[in-house]
């Protein structure tokens, strides 16, 4: 009988130890991921906690930001957009976000199992250490606008669109410069671009796009504001759509009888850059020095101490 009780004993053992070791090793037990308490209903009918949506705005754009602190900051920022968003919901729908989100299974397909693994630890990681903190410039989330690479420097709000935001303004990214994704250069030829044009609903020539095609306005620091031939104007932004860059921050160039489009930058170049922040985390800035680099004048809260700060009026 004591045998028996012996070797019942070391069964149990070797059944908890194991157990209790994972536990420590991975810091928690399954099932206390936390929950925002906010409801996404997704297009294919499930439902997710908005926490979980906010992992997947952030899986959207990992492959610029891969320094922990650089991560963190992102995080915030994708989840103050979701917040903002949100409103005051408690159950949203995906489609009436309009935010970027990819899912688990979209992001194994994209990387493959062991990438994806390794990324989805990452996420979790910089969720757990941010979770309920979000950006406030006084009472109300800020629109935390992002961008994939900066021209050298990040674009005020008021040159690109006249509107004064205190928050985006233009602070140096100098660093930029040395992104891969920084200049993009596209060269076609006069009769290309006509019918480019032409698929997209504008009527031009080959001569006419050697000879008439030129930039009309753009900003102190570049961005196109109109293109303009003798027949037809276009805004920067509807330029862009149609050639497929990667900014509007552009200029056009006779090249050897061809046209040149040359590019800088990625993305509208306001609030954060991606790739600016990985090297800002390299350099060993926190995700908060970060995030207030990037958007000057504003604080990150904790949600509950703002809610608190809010019932107290």
């Amino acid at each position: 009988m004591k045998k028996i009780l012996q070797c019942f004993f070391v069964l149990s053992l070797s059944i908890i130890i194991p157990g209790s070791l994972t536990m420590i090793i991975m810091g928690n037990t399954a099932g206390e991921e936390k929950n925002m308490g906010i409801s996404v209903t997704m297009k294919n009918k499930e439902m997710i906690d908005g926490e979980q949506f906010v992992i997947g705005m952030a899986a959207a754009e990992l492959s610029y930001v891969k320094e922990e602190e650089a991560q963190k900051a992102w995080m915030i920022v994708c989840r103050t957009n979701f917040l903002k968003a949100a409103g005051n919901e408690k159950e949203v729908k995906e489609e009436n976000l309009a935010l970027d989100y990819i899912s688990p299974e979209e992001l194994e397909q994209n990387n493959g199992r062991k990438a994806y693994l390794e990324l989805h630890r990452q996420l979790e990681e910089a969720s757990e250490e941010t979770f309920g903190q979000a950006l406030f410039y006084g009472d109300t989330y800020i629109d935390a606008l992002y961008h994939q690479v900066s021209v050298g420097k990040t674009v005020s709000s008021k040159e690109i669109y006249s509107v004064d935001v205190p928050y985006l303004i233009s602070v140096d990214s100098s660093q930029d410069v040395e992104a891969e994704e920084y200049m993009e250069v596209k060269i076609l030829s006069y009769k290309e671009c006509a019918k480019k044009l032409k698929e997209n609903g504008y009527k031009e020539t080959e001569d006419s796009c050697k000879n008439q095609l030129k930039i009309e306005k753009q900003t102190t620091n570049g961005f196109v504001e109109n293109v303009t031939t003798d027949s037809n104007k276009w805004s920067g932004e509807e330029w862009k759509n149609i050639f497929e860059l990667n900014s509007i921050n552009f200029y056009l160039e006779d090249y050897g009888n061809q046209l040149r489009i040359v590019s800088l930058g990625k993305g509208h170049d306001m609030g954060m850059s991606l790739y600016g922040a990985n090297v800002l985390a390299e350099k060993d800035l926190s995700a908060k020095m970060i995030l207030s680099y990037y958007y000057p004048g504003t604080e990150l809260r904790k949600i509950s101490e703002q809610n608190k700060k809010l019932s107290s009026k």
